[in-house]
This record gives C-alpha cells, sequence and structure tokens, in this order.
C-alpha cells in the first residue's frame, strides 16, 4: 500500500526534531525539544518518543509508512545498531529496538549527516547533482557522499565521516578520542574555545559583550553573531576555520570529483563567508579538472536531517512493499 506519511526524527547534539512529512517533502507538523544530553540514553528515547506520538496524533496508523531517526553517531546501516557515539552517551545502544518497542511502525536508523545528505538530495540544493558531498558544521561535524544519485555508506554503513579526518598530526584533541580531526577545528565547541581564548585576552569586545560580558559563557553562536555584528576577532576565527575545513575539502575534492560541494548544520549555513573561504581554498589548490566544482550552502536549513529521515522511512516502506521509487 502507497502510504501518504512518514515521521522524520533528526537528533542532534543540542536538541531533538521530528515532523509528519509527506513523500513530495511538505512537513505537515513539526515539533522540537532541547536534547537530554546528561540523563543517559532512555531521557534521549523518552525525547523522541513524545515528538513522534505528538507530530503523529490524530494521523491512522496505516497512513504512516513508518520512522526515520537520524543519530549522530556512526551507524552500521546493515545491522542497524550505533557502533559509537561522540557527542552522546550512545554507544552499543539498541536505539532501533527501544524505539520500535514503543510504537506501532517500522523504525530505520541512519548517521543524522547521511540524512540531512538524502534531505538535500531529494527536496534541496542536490536535487540536480548526481554526484556530491555534503559536510555538516554544528556541535560535531559530519558527511555524507553520493555517487550516481545514491547515498555511498561503505561496506557496513560507515562511511563519509568527513568531521574525522585528520587535518594536523600535531593538532588538538578530538572528542572522539582522537588527534587533530577537522572537527576538533570546526565543530561548536572548537570555535567556542577559540571565541573564550579571544575575550580572556581582552580582544573581541563584542564577542565578550554577546556574551553577558562573561567570557567563560562565550559559545559557537555568540562568535558567529559577532562576528556578523563586525567584530574583527570573531571573524577571523570564522575564516581560519574556514580556511582548514577548505583544506580538508580539497583532499575530498581531489579523491572523489565531485560536482557540488553541499555545506549545511547550524555553523555551516549561518556563515556564508566562512563557506566562501572553503570554496576559496578549493578554488586555489585543488588538483586540475576539478575545480569547476560548485561549493554551496544547504537549503534545507534545520529541516534537512527530518526530511531525509522521512525519505529513508518511505524508500525502506516502499523497498519491502515492492514499490518503485
Amino acid at each position: 500500500m502507497r502510504t501518504s506519511y512518514a515521521v522524520g526524527v533528526d537528533v542532534g547534539g543540542t536538541r531533538v526534531a521530528a515532523g509528519l512529512v509527506e513523500r513530495k517533502g511538505r512537513i505537515v507538523k513539526e515539533v522540537r525539544t532541547l536534547t537530554p544530553r546528561d540523563a543517559g540514553p532512555f531521557a534521549i528515547v523518552d525525547a523522541i518518543i513524545e515528538l513522534i506520538e505528538d507530530v503523529s496524533s490524530g494521523v491512522h496508523p496505516s497512513e504512516i509508512a513508518g520512522i526515520g531517526v537520524g543519530l549522530p553517531a556512526q551507524i552500521d546501516f546493515l545491522k542497524q545498531s550505533v557502533e559509537f557515539c561522540t557527542n552522546l552517551p550512545l554507544n552499543g545502544v539498541d536505539m532501533r529496538s527501544l524505539i520500535m518497542s514503543r510504537v506501532r511502525h517500522s523504525v530505520t536508523i541512519d548517521n543524522d549527516s547521511n540524512c540531512a545528505g538524502i534531505g538535500e538530495s531529494r527536496f534541496g540544493a542536490g536535487k540536480k547533482a548526481r554526484d556530491f558531498v555534503m559536510i555538516t558544521l554544528g556541535t560535531g561535524v559530519g558527511g555524507s557522499l553520493f555517487f550516481n544519485g545514491e547515498p555511498y555508506r561503505g561496506s557496513r554503513g560507515l562511511a563519509a565521516e568527513i568531521g574525522h579526518m585528520v587535518v594536523d598530526l600535531d593538532g588538538p584533541p578530538c572528542p572522539c578520542g582522537g588527534t587533530g580531526h577537522l572537527e576538533s577545528f570546526v565543530g561548536r565547541p572548537a570555535l567556542a574555545a577559540r571565541g573564550r581564548e579571544a575575550a580572556r585576552a581582552f580582544r573581541a569586545h563584542t564577542l565578550r559583550e554577546a556574551a553577558g560580558g562573561d567570557a567563560e559563557q562565550i559559545t559557537a553562536e555568540h562568535v558567529i553573531e559577532a562576528a556578523l555584528a563586525g567584530d574583527e576577532d570573531a571573524r577571523t576565527i570564522l575564516l581560519e576555520a574556514g580556511e582548514v575545513l577548505g583544506r580538508a575539502l580539497v583532499g575530498v575534492v581531489n579523491l572523489l570529483n565531485p560536482r557540488l560541494v553541499i555545506v549545511g548544520g547550524g555553523v555551516g549555513e549561518s556563515c556564508g563567508f566562512l563557506v566562501e573561504r572553503a570554496a576559496e581554498m578549493i578554488d586555489a589548490e585543488a588538483l586540475a579538472g576539478r575545480r569547476d566544482v560548485r561549493v554551496v550552502q544547504a537549503e534545507l536549513g534545520n529541516d534537512a536531517g527530518m526530511l531525509g529521515a522521512a525519505a529513508l522511512a518511505f524508500d525502506e516502506h516502499d523497498s519491502r512493499e515492492g514499490i518503485q521509487r
């Protein structure tokens, strides 16, 4: 049976969002809540279930194809298991079974950046591109790869961890336990740390003011706000992050030769000049024949992961039913 709706859930390091989504990508109902970061995995499951129940209330279960959930974790897509999660306490937690035990629908989980990439591929900046790379800049740094119009997940579904590419052998520690990874330069915690460092040195006055005068309260959002307001120190922090991102993407472009690079996530979508700096690095340093790659900001904003997760649920349902997409 060809169903009308799917529920897409996007779990991030700072918030959880869920939406009831039609097949053409229209969000009928959408709800969000803060991610219960310090309360353990069951609190996260409770938050997910509450949002699912909210957006699906009033809809007959037969009209819902299933539930897709994007998690900020490395997902073995074939086993539908969480292998590792840097920013939330989900390591080894059987999230799919925990959610399915409390809902009346099939559940499919995937990496949140894969879901964002699927969303942009179906409904956003990647609609006309068969081969593209997406990178999401948020609390963590994720990625997704699309070849011939389909997501590439690798042998177990663990591919595209662009945020954990090594960009500096002597670089700072990454939240995953490694050293010098891209995430340790351009993720929200890294940007906030750079902002606090600047404010402690009595620079970045607009940045300090944005945080209420307390340097220790500076967040990545404060850095972005101050940069957009003209604070040169804050702007330098973000331009340097864009340069690091660009150098990492030079390697990706040289290796994969995509037609398009999409930069999304809360940081990527709010800092156009950071993305422009990354594009300049690619244009300057990519190998010959690859510099025609376009670097663009994502179009779907905070809805990308939710829409992609819903599309994943539709795909899984249609595959079971033998329905052609």
